[in-house]
């Protein structure tokens, strides 16, 4: 009954942090919105770490869930801090912007390895008739989600000052071709001019 607490408690932690950085897609990231994805992004990934530690000896004695909460602990702090530093590294360059994909990244990846280490691990356990493969599954697909989201991460904040540099917010006029419904009913694709003031 205390796993299924604890496996709610996380769930609902991460739902938490992914809807806080939805939202904050559209504002300029702080110092403090990087510290606390990181402290999301580590207390998931030492959550997952600390069950395949505590997993080794088996679930035999009073004491099996400290791992648990050492490595979540240790994650979040760990995590936190981590995100502290990019954020102060972030927020020091000239063009900001590119941990903040780093830390997101590995947000939704440990959500998304989560996800389907829980599917594949429901899938073991049905055909093995033990349960303790949908956890099992669910820690690996944290900890590979971990990795590949901090991949792309860089990749994509790679990319992201690449076509900043091609933006062309700041002009004021702007050329481009726009659908238009004909008296008839057809499409016609004629040149449009916009502007801003």
């Amino acid at each position: 009954m205390k796993n299924i607490g604890l496996s709610f408690l996380i769930a609902a932690l991460l739902a938490c942090g992914l809807a806080g950085t939805a939202r904050a897609e559209d504002q300029k990231p702080t110092v403090f919105t990087l510290a606390y994805e990181g402290l999301m992004v580590g207390a998931g990934a030492g959550l997952a770490g600390g069950y395949l530690v505590a997993r080794d000896n088996g679930w035999k004695t009073s004491e099996d869930w400290k791992p648990l909460v050492y490595g979540t602990g240790i994650g979040a702090l760990v995590g936190s801090g981590i995100g502290l530093t990019l954020g102060v590294v972030d927020v020091t360059q000239d063009k900001p912007g590119r941990t903040r994909f780093v830390l997101r990244d590995m947000l939704y990846g440990e959500g998304f390895g989560a996800t389907v280490g829980v599917i594949a691990g429901g899938l073991t356990a049905i055909s093995t008739k033990k349960g303790e493969h949908v956890l099992l599954g669910a820690s690996i697909g944290v900890l590979s989600g971990a990795v590949l989201g901090a991949v792309f991460g860089f990749i994509e904040g790679g990319h992201s000052r690449a076509h900043a540099a091609l933006d062309t917010s700041n002009q004021r006029f702007a050329l481009s071709v726009v659908p238009v419904v004909e008296a008839g009913g057809t499409l016609a694709y004629l040149p449009a001019l916009s502007g801003r003031y």
